[in-house]
């Protein structure tokens, strides 16, 4: 219309229907409450898998652990149970080897402490890091949850301002064409960017 002031001016002239404000005003607040739905909805996804990844990250640590300290625990016994029968096999060799096998006996059950005590020491290790991943990950899981409310307030504002703008520009009904074109412009959005 701005190339052709003719057109513009005859098109000025045209008697106009007011357009019923009301359902524009029903419309908006359709779209503000979608969108807070669905901002809503994201973020109880967000959080409901983030509850889920963080019970898996528990079982599996606590399935990790419990394994290493049964693994540790059986090598006990089987160390303790080779003690065992090395004590009687140097018994029976009679008094002259039995300092030997006593000795060889009390190496192998040191010994086999010293593995489990290590087993032990490494699968708390383990637990350890896997607690710290859990916790970097549901750190990281609260951030996005953050930022995705973020995003639906950023988007929740934004709405709210095209709604005001919208209300504003629809306020006087009675105003002539230079209104109107201002409608046009407050309505353009990529324009005012």
């Amino acid at each position: 219309m701005g190339d052709r002031p003719e057109e513009a001016r005859a098109f000025a002239d045209l008697p106009r229907e007011e357009p019923p404000r009301p359902d524009i005003g029903e419309k908006v607040n359709a779209i503000v409450a979608a969108a807070e739905t669905a901002a809503e909805e994201i973020r109880r996804d967000a959080e409901k898998r983030a509850a889920e990844i963080l019970e898996q990250a528990e079982a599996n640590a606590a399935e990790r652990i419990e394994a290493l300290t049964r693994e540790a625990s059986e090598g006990r016994a089987e160390a303790e149970q080779y003690a065992r029968d090395m004590r009687e096999a140097a018994d029976s060799y009679g008094t002259q080897h039995r300092r030997s096998a006593e000795e060889e006996a009390l190496r192998i059950v040191s010994d086999a402490e010293n593995e489990a005590r290590e087993r032990r020491e490494s699968a708390e290790r383990k637990a350890e890091q896997i607690e710290r991943d859990i916790e970097q990950r549901h750190a990281t899981l609260k951030r996005e949850a953050r930022m995705l409310e973020d995003r639906k307030q950023r988007v929740l504002d934004s709405l709210r301002d095209l709604s005001a703008q919208l209300q504003d520009a629809l306020a006087e009904p009675g105003e002539t064409t230079r209104q109107e074109g201002e409608l046009v412009d407050a309505l353009n959005v990529e324009r005012q960017r």
